[in-house]
């Protein structure tokens, strides 16, 4: 069975390297971008079968890319997963509303992410 290919759409480069590692170490292929426009540009590319989406970034936030992904009928069901630091009661819902598939907040803990991401797929 082939690998499954996870897109890391993050800014922060540590956060970038630490997910790429976690990912890597639980036999996913991993492709990432800086920021919501590389990763629209990745998606059309190569197609993931899973996005882990920051929502803070610069050029292209994470809601923008969701609501892109969304309404393109070659990527509106590609499976989006939301890192991110938000901290608010609700952002959860948010989330989902916007066409995400699953949250997780930042500090997380890997077997939570893993979990997530496995649902998810």
């Amino acid at each position: 069975m082939p690998k499954k290919h996870i897109l890391i759409v993050e800014d922060d480069f540590d956060n970038t390297n630490l997910l790429r590692l976690l990912l890597e170490s639980n036999n996913y292929t991993v492709t990432s971008a800086s920021d919501g426009q590389e990763g629209l540009k990745i998606t059309k590319c190569e197609r993931p079968d899973l996005i882990v989406l920051d929502l803070d970034m610069p050029v292209l936030d994470g809601w923008g890319m969701i609501k892109q992904l969304r309404q393109n009928n070659s990527t509106e069901d590609i499976p989006i997963v939301v890192v991110t630091a938000h901290l608010m009661a609700n952002e959860r819902d948010k989330v989902l509303e916007a066409g995400g598939n699953g949250y997780i907040c930042k500090p997380f803990k890997i077997a939570d992410l893993i979990a997530e991401i496995e649902s998810c797929l």
